[in-house]
């Protein structure tokens, strides 16, 4: 399968999906990708929870990716990762609203969708397939891009240059099964490397612990709650952590959402080799049904992370397009050191 990009040539690569962008090499005997990067980018956005905009606040959404489009080059965006639950209930007109305001960064930035809860039925389908292509995840440049099962979205992997250097940005279902977990270390062993961040709904818990089914009382909105089929595997952040995080020393960040009211949280963890992993939760909505009065939903804000160009740290703000407006205090600006260690500014 071919899949047409804005400004590159692709071809499908074997596996699962995969697409092969700017290679030095060809791809096959007959075929090379040839590509250039459409501008220089040392930023990743990550848009939390934008459920409640798709609901009721369309503009709101529609602020945030115009932004992002609009200052793509200039800022130097690299890739967008929404964390999940893109909308509040999986019905065609939420996803109506979700799909105008994301395929506004179509052709300008690259971005990369996990499904959340409220994306996603009991039985795991979800409307996300029918409104977003796997054309829509290739990237407008020089990048790999991945996906566990050929079509779907929900599990996909894309490598973007940051900062100079290649970044390895995976993407996973709520809850993940088995499976997916499987087929998320694959990706990381054959991309060991480079740095890698994993982002997936439902990982880091309020008060710096990671969504865990051992710890009592039960916590909050924990992935076990949600009905899917346990045979398949219901992973919490506790399982993603031992499956894949800890022993793959190339993880350097993951992020998360899903956690209300107190969805603004970190913690730096240590792999029993000493290594550290930075673990991120980003939630701006205030209520617990549509429509949210309280903020309209999250007031906008999202996410921007810079890759130092030396690769020595990760900078983390936070800005509402909505607002025009940057929180300055010490749980949504900070600094993440690349060299193990951990510090603020």
């Amino acid at each position: 399968m071919i899949l047409p990009t804005r400004g590159s040539r692709w071809v499908a690569g074997l596996g699962l999906g995969l697409l092969v962008g700017c290679a030095d090499t060809p791809v096959s005997p007959d075929r090379e990708v040839m590509c250039e990067p459409t501008h220089d980018a040392d930023k990743f956005i990550v848009l939390p929870d934008t459920q409640f905009y798709s609901c009721a606040y369309a503009e709101i959404f529609y602020s945030q990716t115009d932004w992002i489009a609009d200052h793509a080059e200039d800022m130097g965006i690299g890739i967008v990762l929404h964390t999940g639950d893109i909308v509040d209930a999986d019905v065609s007109e939420q996803w109506a609203t979700a799909s105008t305001a994301l395929h506004r960064l179509d052709g300008i930035v690259p971005y990369l969708l996990v499904p959340g809860n409220h994306d996603l039925r009991t039985s795991r389908a979800s409307m996300l397939d029918e409104h977003f292509a796997a054309r829509d995840a290739s990237l407008d440049g020089c990048a790999e891009t991945g996906f566990k099962t050929e079509g779907e979205l929900g599990n996909a992997y894309s490598i973007v240059r940051l900062g100079g250097s290649p970044w390895l940005f995976i993407g996973l279902e709520f809850a993940p099964r088995d499976a997916t977990l499987d087929w998320a270390a694959s990706v990381l062993a054959k991309h060991s490397a480079l740095p890698a961040v994993i982002f997936t709904h439902a990982y880091l818990y309020s008060g710096e612990q990671r969504y865990d089914r051992a710890i009592a009382p039960p916590q909050r909105y924990h992935p076990d709650a949600y009905g899917f089929t346990p045979s398949e595997g219901v992973a919490d952040g506790q399982d993603i952590w031992e499956t894949i995080v800890e022993p793959h020393e190339n993880v350097k960040l993951v992020l998360s959402g899903h956690v209300i009211p107190d969805g603004v949280a970190r913690k730096t963890s240590l792999r029993s080799s000493g290594t550290a992993v930075h673990e991120v939760l980003t939630n701006f909505q205030m209520c617990g049904q549509c429509p949210c009065a309280e903020a309209e939903g999250g007031s906008g804000y999202l996410r921007t992370i810079e890759v130092d160009r030396n690769q020595e740290s990760l900078r983390v703000r936070t800005y509402s397009p909505y607002l025009d407006t940057y929180l300055r205090d010490p749980e949504n600006e900070f600094d993440l050191p690349l060299d193990g260690g951990a510090s603020d500014e």
